[in-house]
């Protein structure tokens, strides 16, 4: 800012105030770029390279207060049958057009999972022949963890682990 004050005089001045206003210039750019590595240095000091470990293993708000999954837990399991799930207190909230192609989805009012069965279709490859669940994040930013594995952590949308084989 204070460069931009002195500008205009230092340009009028001619020729030695265009090189005083270039050595400001360089100082300014140069005192940023050492704050710029020294916030940098600090953050690699203080903050950690490893994923955060309590994104599904919190309590939070968002789902009540519940934990998603705790550690000890054994891993999250769907049925073989999507029915089985209404006795288990979920609520159906399938979309009627999505149902129409085989998808299915579920939500507990009193855990806050959600799920989605996929049938699979017959003679298509991979995990489109095969029935399968997709388990949702309650607490996603965005794709790259919009879903849950087995284990209730966070996994990218349409990933190997975000499919879910029927027990």
């Amino acid at each position: 800012m204070a460069a931009i004050a002195v500008a205009p005089p230092l340009i009028a001045a001619g020729p030695p105030g265009w090189v005083a206003l270039a050595v400001l210039g360089v100082v300014t750019v140069g005192i940023s770029a050492i704050a710029i590595m020294n916030a940098s240095n600090e953050a690699d000091d203080t903050l950690s390279d490893e994923k955060p470990g309590c994104t599904q293993n919190c309590p939070n708000k968002d789902n009540g207060g519940k934990k998603t999954e705790s550690k000890g837990e054994k891993p999250k399991e769907y049925p073989k049958n999507p029915d089985d799930l209404l006795e288990d207190g979920y609520d159906e909230t399938s979309y009627p057009e999505a149902e129409k192609q085989g998808i299915r989805r579920f939500k507990n009012p009193k855990t806050g999972d959600e799920a989605e069965f996929h049938k699979g279709k017959p003679g298509k490859p991979g995990w489109e022949g095969k029935d399968h669940w997709h388990r949702f994040n309650p607490n996603k930013t965005g794709k790259g963890d919009a879903m849950l594995d087995k284990n209730g952590q966070a996994v990218g949308k349409g990933s190997k682990p975000s499919h879910l084989e029927p027990r």
